[in-house]
């Protein structure tokens, strides 16, 4: 109790020291009043003050008061002499000496047992089976003189019959204290199995010696099936939050060599996750055991292996930016005034105005730059997770989630205001209580897909809390190359206009004539001969088909490889510039939703893969139908198999689909293009799911 008092009254004590300091304090007078006053608020603590408490009490005051006078006098004020600690302690000799002599009274008047622990400890051992959780706490006496309103007589000591019903108050206290949730946030029901109560003498116990006395209670709290994950929260505080308190847990799960060691502030939780398959290592482990012990725990939890921690992931992508991130929904309620109606949870309609909260906070902070130019983001992704969902790049559900171990995740998307993702500088400036520091996994999707790691920290200096990046020329994908048409001549018949009829016209006088004008025949053929070279007409050959196309395949691969390659732009605009070098203009919005549909992850929230790998299987140019397309355009049927990938707090996404359709090739304006696309069979070739190694 006295500790609440000493602590309680030096906080007062510096701030009106101070506010005197400033020229803001009340006079001296009015200042014991206002302590009396603050102290009120804390009147049930002070019921029955020990004498050393007293003195304490009355000896602080009086200290205070002289401080604020000396303080307050001409020959303190800030204004009068330089500033500064050797000149603050030569004006005011008076303050220093007084200040040193609280020390002193604090060291003379606070007796052991109020200085040696803090207020409320309780020690919590939780044996966690298939079936249950039994939780063994073990606390001090002074817990029911703290919690339970229990009044000293005028000896300072509480009775027999009041401790007795304190322990008896305590059971209930723990229940509603002390919370073990499932994955949902659901709390399990539990209920106290035993109490072994301290040895309470007839006459009672003295308060300042209620910490000599200790008290143990079983607690048990069923599962009907063997839990995955496990939340244990404490809230050992009084109304009014006066009472620090301190819960040391360790955890152990039955069948394994695993403990867990853990210290609870009041409201702060602890999040657990258990491997029921039986496999469990012994002291007698390897290392190279533990290793793969270890790593197979991370691949079952997709590399978020802590549930209290802020996770942040930066991508650099040709055409973006994005900075994701993982916080508990706890941490964000330190710091934001999320409002909701259950203590317990953050309903669906709640959630949208959370979703507001983050946007403020984060819309104007840690400034991000690209090529130069500062991007504001686009807030693509704002989602709630509960411990069951370990994939969160999919598409949460909506549902209320909980405080204890709820978690949102955040992606905000900065678009880049030319073609392509140059250099970078993303900062982060945004600290508080709950975010001190800031592990950070970059994946650089240009050029190198080597991870790399960076710490954000409130510790650091402002210049050393900003990532830059800028790429290497030899690193820049080169831009898609038209395909330039080279069409082979058409067959053709070439016709001597003049010659053709000069020789019909000596057919002509030979039938009529007969032999009789021999010689002018031959003149005639003899002319034609020679005008044959001049007066010649070109016209397509009837009698010799249309040469195919040369090299057919590799023109159909590189245009659809163009045309997978565009969706690398970014933005609908550049894609549909990149995609008019490969299509037609009357295809460009068709073929584009054609292929953006093929890479589409629904379970993703829709996000668009980006192509890993083009595969083509068989293909051939066919015969065109009806004449479309006219030569030297052609039909070309193809199958092939694409790869894409979808990554979010890294986690990698892979899909396969593999298509089967028959296109239109013609030459525009002197390049291959695309013009037409019927898919005849679409399919999935699978999925899977793996994680980055960071």
């Amino acid at each position: 109790m006295i500790t609440v008092l000493i602590s309680f009254l030096r906080f007062l004590l510096t701030r009106l020291i101070a506010d005197s300091a400033a020229g803001r304090g009340q006079s001296t007078v009015g200042l014991i009043p206002a302590i009396g006053t603050s102290l009120q608020n804390i009147t049930p603590i002070c019921r029955a003050p020990s004498v050393n408490a007293v003195k304490h009490f009355f000896m602080e005051i009086t200290l205070v008061a002289e401080v604020v006078r000396l303080l307050r006098s001409p020959r303190c004020s800030p204004n009068s002499h330089e500033s500064g600690y050797r000149n603050a302690s030569q004006r005011c000799p008076s303050v220093f000496r007084v200040l040193w002599l609280i020390v002193l009274t604090t060291a003379v008047f606070t007796s052991p047992v109020d200085a040696g622990h803090p207020i409320s400890v309780t020690e919590a051992q939780i044996y966690v089976t298939r079936t249950s959780a039994r939780v063994r706490i073990q606390l001090f006496a002074e817990d029911l003189f703290l919690f339970h309103n229990l009044e000293p007589d005028a000896e300072e000591r509480l009775s027999a019959d009041q401790l007795r019903e304190g322990l008896q108050l305590h059971r209930q206290f723990l229940l509603d204290k002390v919370t073990l949730r499932d994955a949902a946030g659901e709390a399990f029901p539990g209920s106290v199995t035993d109490v072994q109560p301290f040895e309470i003498p007839p006459d009672g116990i003295p308060v300042d010696e209620l910490m000599l006395h200790s008290a143990v209670y079983e607690l048990e709290f069923p599962f009907a099936e063997p839990p995955e994950f496990l939340t244990v929260q404490q809230d050992i505080s009084d109304e009014n939050f006066i009472f620090p308190s301190e819960m040391k847990m360790t955890l152990h799960q039955a069948g394994t060599e695993l403990t867990y060691s853990e210290s609870l502030k009041p409201g702060e939780a602890q999040t657990i996750r258990f491997d029921w398959s039986g496999e469990t290592l012994g002291d007698d482990a390897s290392d190279e055991q533990w290793k793969a012990w270890l790593e197979k725990q991370r691949e079952a939890t997709l590399g978020i292996t802590s549930y209290s921690s802020v996770y942040s992931f930066i991508y650099i992508e040709p055409a973006e930016v994005r900075h994701e991130i993982l916080i508990p929904l706890a941490s964000l309620k330190t710091f934001l005034p999320i409002v909701h109606s259950d203590p317990a949870f953050v309903d669906i309609n709640e959630q949208e105005s959370v979703r507001s909260l983050i946007i403020n906070w984060l819309k104007d902070a840690n400034p991000v730059t690209i090529n130069g130019t500062t991007i504001a983001p686009d807030f693509t992704r704002i989602d709630f997770y509960g411990l069951d969902l370990k994939d969160f790049a999919q598409q949460a559900k909506e549902r209320r989630i909980s405080l204890a171990n709820g978690r949102v995740g955040i992606i905000m998307t900065y678009h880049a205001p030319f073609d392509r993702v140059e250099s970078t500088t993303l900062q982060w400036n945004t600290f508080n209580s709950a975010i001190r520091k800031i592990h950070s996994v970059m994946f650089i999707g240009v050029g190198t897909d080597e991870p790399q790691r960076f710490e954000f920290s409130r510790f650091n200096e402002e210049a050393d809390n900003i990532v830059r990046w800028e790429v290497r020329p030899d690193q820049l994908r080169p831009p898609a190359r038209p395909v330039v048409a080279r069409i082979p001549e058409r067959p053709m018949l070439t016709i001597p206009v003049l010659s053709a009829a000069i020789i019909g016209l000596s057919l002509l006088t030979l039938l009529v004539f007969g032999r009789q004008k021999r010689r002018v025949l031959l003149l005639m053929f003899l002319v034609s001969v020679v005008v044959a070279p001049f007066f010649r007409v070109r016209l397509e050959n009837p009698f010799r088909s249309l040469p195919p196309i040369a090299h057919s395949d590799q023109v159909f691969q590189e245009l659809l490889h163009n045309a997978y390659d565009a969706l690398e732009f970014g933005t609908e605009d550049r894609i549909y510039d990149a995609l008019e070098q490969c299509v037609d203009g009357s295809l460009l919005e068709n073929l584009y939703l054609q292929l953006r549909q093929g890479l589409q992850m629904r379970e993703q929230g829709g996000a668009v893969a980006r192509v890993r790998s083009l595969e083509f299987g068989d293909g051939q140019q066919v015969p065109v139908i009806n004449g479309q397309p006219p030569w030297p355009g052609f039909q070309y049927r193809s199958q092939w198999v694409v790869s894409g990938t979808v990554e979010h707090w890294g986690h990698i996404h892979e899909r396969q689909n593999q298509f089967s359709a028959t296109f239109s090739v013609e030459p525009r304006d002197g390049l291959w293009k695309i013009t037409d696309m019927q898919i005849q069979d679409q399919q999935s070739l699978g999925s899977k799911t793996s994680l980055r190694k960071f």
